[in-house]
């Protein structure tokens, strides 16, 4: 299958693939959470109290997923719905080709030395340490904003989530990578000097 993305075609397919699901999640944002009369009163008093602000003077796209009476608003749940699909379908793609990675490695690691065997595998981990950061620090801490709303209209309670939290938990991801990929080749470092 790798064989198809060689070349430079191939190179560019690669290297716009990331911005079709960041371009299709920017399309639907736009189109399902614009403001609307009842986003604005359902979250004026909010913005007044937290921000001192009139939400009238602030851009702003809003998910409101339920109604005041309780009746599931379609725009924002279907944007819930892509979104989610569309961060599982990546998922799904980073299991199955961290699988197939992880046999075929398997493999072909008995065919090296010990040594080359193993500094594969630590490239190996550094991968699985480096997909594991954005899961952890952007994707787990952003899940709790998402379901929230659903949860408390289940309980039939109001809420106020203030995400300045969430800034912490982005901000400590690029650091993270790093870090990550620092150990990983201080690690290989110690088997350079054993040698």
């Amino acid at each position: 299958m790798a064989e198809r993305f060689d070349g430079v075609g191939g190179s560019l397919v690669w290297m716009g693939y990331p911005f079709m699901p960041g371009g299709l999640f920017c399309v639907f944002f736009y189109l399902f959470c614009q403001a609307d009369e009842y986003s604005d009163e359902r979250m004026r008093q909010n913005f007044l109290e937290n921000y001192s602000l009139n939400i009238t003077e602030v851009a702003r796209f809003v998910m409101i997923p339920y109604s005041f009476d309780g009746s599931i608003r379609w725009k924002d749940l279907c944007f819930l719905l892509i979104a989610c699909s569309l961060i599982s379908s990546h998922y799904l793609i980073i299991f199955y080709c961290g699988i197939k990675m992880h046999r075929n490695m398997s493999k072909e690691l008995q065919k090296f030395s010990v040594n080359h065997g193993n500094l594969q595998k630590q490239f190996f981990r550094a991968l699985v340490i480096q997909s594991l950061g954005p899961t952890v620090f952007l994707i787990i801490p952003a899940a709790p904003l998402v379901l929230t709303p659903f949860v408390y209209h289940m309980i039939n309670q109001n809420m106020s989530i203030q995400t300045g939290w969430l800034y912490t938990f982005v901000g400590i991801f690029p650091p993270f990578d790093t870090i990550a990929f620092m150990l990983i080749v201080a690690e290989n470092s110690i088997v350079i000097r054993r040698e």
